[in-house]
């Protein structure tokens, strides 16, 4: 029996707006490949607006101040490549034309039965009748085809990937050549009376992920001049260039280190077998170091994420956006964040956390404009 307090009106009102969901998250689903582009170019125009605004606040004309900020940046890429790339292009030369084959060589080796049987006796009659190296080469081989299509997938598009990196390239330019427009247009799809709150909270989204990415980059140089001065002081050849992938995938929380060990245990097999463990150990104590003390000091508590959420994120990400999304989790999980952090928490439940919510430091946030 309908309770006599719920009307057909509503009944009709919450039909229509599940329905509106579903629809929308439908809609958004069709177009997904086109939301993390956008997504991806709003978080890279978020980093750029740092120099941006630096220049900006010093006088120079905003448009100047773009100008200014790609040459700098386009010089600063040129000036390290001149410097420290073609050595590192001849390490990966090296990495990838010789050390990774003859590391697979060696790993095909070891895992011949007449080898396994050597050395592990009591195995003999297993491997025999469960032609288990051939069983295990062939699960390496599906796993690295399967790794290399996920972590990789501009290997198999270049057209694709050149395509979308120019397109994430101009949205970014575009963003933060008018910012103000994109500010006033996104507002505008709120309630007049919540606009207010709408800009507050859009301005602590910028902050935050302005403030994530900001310390990621800073991460990454760190990571990977540790881990190359790490790995030379061990003796581990080509520690340029393996240093470059750690830093690189080390954006990636969890899963980042995970694939930047690959070929650094691939050289070490090869160069310094008997150090093995001693790399291993060297590799994920800069990790742990690194994600333990250097990490929370320069991200800090407004930034700050439960371990548990990044992995959740990580993984709902990347079975839904694949890669990008993968790449993307950690912005996209500081967004949800603060999201249900000021709308729901603050805004329907009423928590205010005064505490944590200084008048002087949201003055300071709205007043940094996009």
């Amino acid at each position: 029996m309908m309770p006599t307090n719920v009307s057909g009106g509503h009944i009709v009102r919450w039909t229509l707006f599940i329905l509106s969901i579903l629809i929308g998250a439908a809609a958004a689903w069709l177009i997904k490949d086109i939301l993390m582009l956008s997504l991806t170019s709003i978080v890279f125009s978020i980093l750029l607006t740092t120099p941006v605004r630096f220049f900006v606040r010093r006088g120079l004309p905003r448009a100047l101040a773009i100008l200014f900020t790609v040459a700098l940046i386009i010089a600063t890429i040129s000036l390290a490549s001149a410097a420290i790339l073609p050595a590192l292009l001849d390490q990966f030369q090296i990495l990838v034309g010789t050390a990774l084959p003859r590391a697979w060589e060696l790993i095909q080796q070891e895992l011949q039965p007449e080898v396994l049987t050597a050395r592990y006796p009591f195995l003999k009659g297993f491997i025999e009748q469960n032609d288990l190296p051939n069983q295990l080469l062939q699960q390496i081989v599906a796993a690295v085809g399967s790794l290399s299509s996920q972590v990789f997938p501009f290997l198999g598009s270049v057209v694709g990937t050149f395509i979308s990196f120019v397109i994430i390239v101009f949205l970014s330019l575009y963003f933060i050549a008018d910012p103000n427009t994109h500010w006033r247009g996104m507002l505008r799809l709120v309630p007049i009376y919540y606009r207010p709150r709408a800009r507050e909270i859009l301005a602590r989204l910028d902050f935050t992920l302005r403030r994530f990415l900001q310390a990621q980059i800073t991460i990454m140089v760190l990571t990977g001049l540790l881990t190359t001065v790490g790995l030379g002081v061990v003796g581990v050849p080509l520690s340029g260039a393996l240093g470059v992938i750690t830093g690189l995938f080390s954006f990636i929380p969890n899963f980042g280190p995970l694939i930047a060990v690959i070929p650094t245990l691939a050289v070490a097999i090869i160069n310094t077998p008997n150090q093995l463990l001693l790399v291993f150990v060297v590799f994920f104590g800069i990790q742990l170091v690194v994600s333990q003390v250097i990490s929370p000091m320069m991200i800090g508590q407004e930034v700050s994420i439960p371990p548990a959420m990044i992995l959740l994120a990580q993984l709902i990400a990347g079975v839904f956006f694949g890669f990008l999304g993968l790449l993307l989790s950690v912005p996209l999980a500081i967004i949800v964040i603060v999201m249900v952090r000021e709308v729901y928490v603050h805004d329907i439940l009423g928590d205010t956390d005064k505490g944590k919510r200084s008048t002087v430091e949201l003055e300071a946030i709205l007043s940094d404009k996009l």
